[in-house]
């Protein structure tokens, strides 16, 4: 059993009243963050509130006014020290969600500055092939402005797509899903970046596809019709710039690859807006 504190008692009871007297304690509050000291007016007229509430209680019969005061103003003193570590701390934490939002799409924001970066490289490279690739045998050599347009198109692509389902599935996760079926379908293509990054998209057609078809098992995703409408742009752009280079079966393979993860990973995140 412990031992039983009558000055601790009092300072609980006196702590209490602060809340009783709300308009009391932010007039004091203010006048500290102005003055950064206590107002002798207001905590005396805080004082007399709080010392006649006591009285009503003979209890405390034993402690005098002067007692009383001095406790009410260390009770208040650390009363005010708690509210501005509050403040602090809350402070903080806006800015921590602040920060948050700004990155918390951050597997989108690296794969578009890594495809920005490319993009600058082979602009001043003047060379939108891999060195070890070897062409000779294609009847139609893509011109590097059309390569440069899909590059485009793909970011924005991916800029469109790729923050849905981040959020669904976290950022580690969706970096994961979207590499996966491309990198799988690569070696069966020519070896650009340009058809590594369709086929990372074909995967996450095959994705979406998945997603909406799993409507009936909770998942949402809402103007699902533009992103459709946007994926049947990017493929009709794709297969008119790219001419006879374009096979459509590594394509297909990573859409069902899309499709499959779709199905078998669950997302954190069932209804997107």
């Amino acid at each position: 059993m412990g031992i039983y504190n009558q000055e601790l008692n009092l300072r609980t009871h006196i702590s209490k009243h602060f809340h009783l007297h709300p308009k009391s304690i932010e007039h004091i509050l203010k006048d500290y963050h102005v003055n950064s000291s206590l107002n002798h007016a207001l905590v005396s007229s805080l004082k007399e509130k709080i010392i006649i509430n006591l009285r009503n209680h003979k209890v405390w019969d034993r402690y005098s006014d002067e007692e009383i005061e001095r406790l009410i103003e260390q009770e208040l003193r650390n009363y005010i020290e708690r509210s501005i570590t509050s403040n602090q701390n809350l402070i903080a934490r806006t800015n921590a969600n602040k920060l948050y939002i700004t990155i918390r799409y951050s597997g989108t924001v690296l794969l578009t500055i890594f495809l920005l970066i490319y993009t600058v490289y082979q602009v001043m490279e003047k060379d939108l092939y891999h060195s070890i690739n070897n062409i000779q045998y294609i009847k139609r050599v893509i011109d590097p402005s059309d390569i440069l347009l899909l590059l485009f198109i793909g970011i924005v692509s991916l800029l469109f797509t790729g923050p849905l389902l981040e959020k669904m599935y976290g950022s580690v996760k969706f970096l994961y899903l979207f590499f996966l079926p491309g990198c799988i379908v690569f070696p069966f293509q020519n070896g650009t970046i340009v058809e590594l990054l369709f086929g990372c998209i074909s995967g996450s057609i095959g994705f979406y596809l998945g997603l909406t078809v799993l409507r009936r098992r909770g998942i949402t995703l809402n103007k699902v019709w533009m992103i459709w409408g946007y994926f049947c742009f990017y493929l009709a752009l794709f297969y008119y710039k790219i001419g006879v280079l374009f096979d459509p079966f590594p394509l297909i393979s990573a859409s069902i690859i899309g499709l499959l993860l779709s199905i078998w990973i669950k997302p954190k995140v069932h209804v997107v807006k």
